[in-house]
């Protein structure tokens, strides 16, 4: 069986890859990056767009880190090429 099939019945572990960071800059305050430190451009725009919508810098941390664990299941299903 494959990797989907082992996380859907619980056989398997998802790695704990990504990582959330702040930035220089105001808009937005985090970016989200993927295991090999690549940002994930979706969720930078959509950071942004939270932060311009002004959102406090926490808030749109806690949302970061709430797509970042949304993004490692799908991350670990992929591969790099």
């Amino acid at each position: 069986m494959g990797l989907r099939h082992e996380l859907m019945e619980g056989r398997a572990d998802i790695p704990r890859v990504g990582a959330v960071f702040p930035t220089s800059g105001v808009h937005p305050p985090y970016i989200v990056v993927n295991g090999y430190d690549d940002e994930i451009e979706p969720v930078t725009a959509y950071l942004r767009d939270l932060a311009l919508n002004d959102s406090s810098p926490l808030t749109v941390r806690s949302y970061g880190y709430g797509l970042l664990r949304w993004f490692r299941p799908v991350n670990c299903t992929m591969s790099r090429s």
